[in-house]
């Protein structure tokens, strides 16, 4: 009896793991922007030399969802803002780097930015889609970084680009389904094999 609990259990937690890799995936998929408010996490691979040698092009932070009182200066955050593309347009992207003052000017907040090894009254300087200065509002913080997992943004990055294709999560769900069928089907002819 005591093993058909524990059967039951992991049947339960497997069920559960790959139900939520595939909510993970569906809400990143089609909703990337909002996904932090579903998962309560975001992952991101750097790209970029700014935060080195803190964080390193390659190594994948990840972020959680803060409330604007809890940010302090010296947190590393993401945040959407413009970079210029190689089309001469402005693009909207994530940043990682550091919250380097936070600016009480009446009812709005502006927070400041920079990357590691800048000094601290140094600033990042943003613009918006027109290429117009405009400053950070907690509107543009993803998240906060909660910890850096070194040199996995290559896989990452490879499976951002799986998933950004539609056959390729339609294989990707095909597959789970094959192996929650497989995994199904041996655990019943390995327990009927015992039986006889």
């Amino acid at each position: 009896m005591a093993k058909k609990k524990k059967s039951i259990i992991k049947n339960i937690i497997f069920y559960l793991i790959v139900t939520w890799m595939l909510f993970f995936i569906i809400v990143t998929k089609f909703f990337p922007e909002q996904s932090i408010n579903y998962t309560g996490f975001k992952f991101y691979t750097i790209v970029t030399g700014s935060m080195e040698p803190d964080i390193m092009i390659n190594d994948v932070v990840v972020d959680v969802k803060v409330k604007q009182e809890d940010l302090k200066v010296g947190d590393a955050i993401t945040f959407y803002t413009y970079l210029l593309a190689n089309n001469g347009t402005y693009v909207k992207k994530e940043v990682t780097h550091y919250l380097a003052a936070i600016i009480v000017n009446g009812d709005d907040i502006i927070y400041k930015t920079h990357g590691a090894g800048i000094a601290d009254d140094t600033y990042d300087n943003w613009v918006d889609e027109n290429g117009d200065p405009t400053d950070l509002t907690y509107d543009d913080i993803i998240g906060r970084v909660k910890f850096v997992i070194p040199n996995i943004g290559i896989i990452m990055i490879v499976m951002q680009n799986v998933l950004r294709n539609p056959i390729m999560i339609l294989l990707v769900v095909v597959n789970i389904g094959i192996i929650l069928v497989v995994v199904k089907v041996t655990k019943k002819a390995l327990s009927e094999g015992k039986k006889a």
